[in-house]
């Protein structure tokens, strides 16, 4: 990494081409509830008590420079993101400050977020309600670890108590490598997953890799041939390990290759899905173009990191039968994505993404996936936002099933109503944020119109019904909290088809975000995911 560091640093310049040199590097931590801020109240003190302020070596591994370097305001705002994306801090800067005529202080202030969040969960929509509870810290002991355990009584389908147990440290014993253990249980399912990471965390980290292992077994839910949902016994054991060599820094290649083995029992031959009992060898050439801009009012109060770039793949490799029933074919796939700030004001992002599998017979289990995201902002504090995404396959001879309701983007209908092979949803939403605040929170208010279909293979888009619904919403912004947490939905939806107030939701975080993201993926089969509970 230093080499990597050294060459960035080679290249910090100030309008007069001068070179500054780091003298020192000073931490500023706040406690959630500062005195100096405006969410400190006449028991902010009593609430800090419970509260263990972030170690200081957390920021120390998130640093990308050291004292004596060469100042580099790239690596400087590299590093403010960094920070904010760890989720753990309600406010980051890292600034400079020049003291002698060659030499600059780097100040890195933080505040934390709340990190112990017991709470009352409760959601309903589309005729099913979830109810229960769960208790959080996502900063244990300050030490960045996120612990969970949850309770949850779901209605949909009858499945009753559903438990959830979750340990994530994103950086094990101060290492590259982080760890996530879950465990998810109710009535008719369990899924066990293990993973060990070691991400591009930055965009001067040389190589990463990763190793997931699950276990789930019990039944899914298909929805396609009743009203009345049937049950598909399953077991299902699958390991995953990628790895992948970086080049440049700023427009990044990647050299990736991946390896999977499935095995996998299903007690119904009619729900064999694409891939079942195989296993596969895939190589990926990538490329990764990203800059940001900091932004708020987008989608919540906190201020976020829009970023605008592209990202591009080829992946070509083997799938290889594991018996069973397993298929062997070669397997192509392409991705790409880009975006981009078209004025100060408007936003487009979009994605395309096609695979296939090739035998003797021709073409296997072909996919193609379209999608976009794009953003007007009217105001500082109105955005009209939409997105789209379109999930096609053919030649795709195993049981399948995406499901469009509420959750998927169709609000005002009922949950798991509507099934098929293909989905197409549309979402359009007026939001305003008229910068009310009261303590820690925030209000915002929506206005939105869904549009969405789902149809079998050998169907055309345009013989199937289009589905509608209108509606609006209420938005309550945490200030102390981050991620899907720091807001609670409510929204209104009037279903256009039967001409009715059909639902009334309430839920948690944005039904979708008005920018998209550009990131590292490694080599996948493309498609695979269904909706099954």
């Amino acid at each position: 990494m230093s080499l990597f560091l050294c060459v960035a640093c080679a290249f910090a310049r100030t309008d007069d081409d001068s070179v500054f040199t780091i003298r020192t590097i000073r931490y500023d931590q706040r406690d959630v509830f500062d005195s100096t801020q405006a969410s400190w109240f006449f028991a902010g003190s009593l609430a800090n008590a419970f509260h263990t302020i972030t170690r200081e070596y957390i920021l120390d591994d998130e640093l990308l420079f050291e004292e004596g370097d060469d100042a580099d305001s790239s690596l400087l705002h590299e590093t403010e993101r960094n920070l904010r994306r760890t989720g753990l801090f309600s406010e980051v800067r890292v600034s400079s400050k020049r003291t002698t005529t060659d030499e600059v202080d780097v100040l890195i202030f933080t505040q934390d977020r709340w990190s112990l969040r017991p709470a009352f969960l409760f959601g309903t929509g589309g005729g099913i309600s979830n109810l229960g509870g769960k208790l959080e810290e996502i900063n244990f002991l300050g030490t960045a670890t996120r612990l969970l355990v949850q309770g949850l009584y779901r209605t949909e389908n009858d499945i009753g108590w559903e438990g959830t147990v979750q340990i994530i440290q994103r950086r094990l014993f101060r290492s590259e490598v982080g760890i996530m253990a879950t465990i998810v249980a109710n009535s008719v399912r369990t899924e066990q997953g293990l993973s060990f990471v070691k991400p591009y965390r930055t965009t001067i980290t040389p190589w990463a890799f990763g190793v997931d292992l699950l276990n789930a077994f019990g039944e899914d839910f298909t929805y396609s041939r009743n009203a009345t949902p049937e049950l598909l016994p399953f077991h299902v054991r699958s390991a995953f390990a990628w790895i992948s060599q970086a080049y440049n820094v700023r427009d990044q290649l990647f050299i990736s290759a991946s390896v999977r083995a499935n095995d996998v029992f299903r007690f119904v031959q009619a729900s064999r899905q694409a891939f079942d009992n195989t296993g596969h060898v895939l190589v990926a050439f990538s490329s990764l173009r990203q800059r940001y801009t900091r932004s708020t009012f987008l989608n919540g109060y906190e201020t976020e990191d829009l970023q605008e770039g592209a990202w591009g793949s080829a992946t070509i490799g083997r799938v290889f039968s594991m018996g069973n029933g397993g298929e062997s074919m070669w397997y192509v796939r392409g991705d790409g994505e880009q975006s981009g700030l078209i004025s100060n004001n408007v936003y487009l992002f979009g994605r395309v993404a096609g695979a296939s599998g090739f035998n003797r017979t021709g073409g296997r289990y072909t996919f193609l996936e379209t999608s976009g995201i794009g953003h007007w902002r009217a105001s500082d504090h109105i955005v009209l936002t939409s997105r789209f995404q379109v999930q096609t396959a053919w030649n795709w001879n195993a049981y399948r099933q995406l499901v469009l309701d509420f959750q998927s983007g169709l609000r005002g209908y009922n949950a798991n109503g509507l099934a098929g092979d293909n989905r197409f949803v549309g979402n359009a939403e007026i939001r305003w944020f008229p910068g009310w605040k009261a303590w820690i929170f925030g209000l915002s208010a929506v206005a939105f119109y869904d549009v969405g279909t789902v149809w079998q293979q050998g169907t055309s888009l345009q013989r199937t019904q289009m589905h509608h619904a209108i509606g609006l919403g209420i938005r309550v912004h945490n200030h102390t909290a981050s991620g899907a947490d720091a807001i609670y939905r409510f929204d209104i939806a009037y279903n256009l088809d039967d001409r009715r107030i059909a639902a009334i939701i309430f839920t948690t975080n944005q039904l979708f975000s008005a920018f998209g993201s550009h990131q590292y993926r490694p080599p996948d089969i493309l498609g695979k995911e269904l909706d099954l509970q």
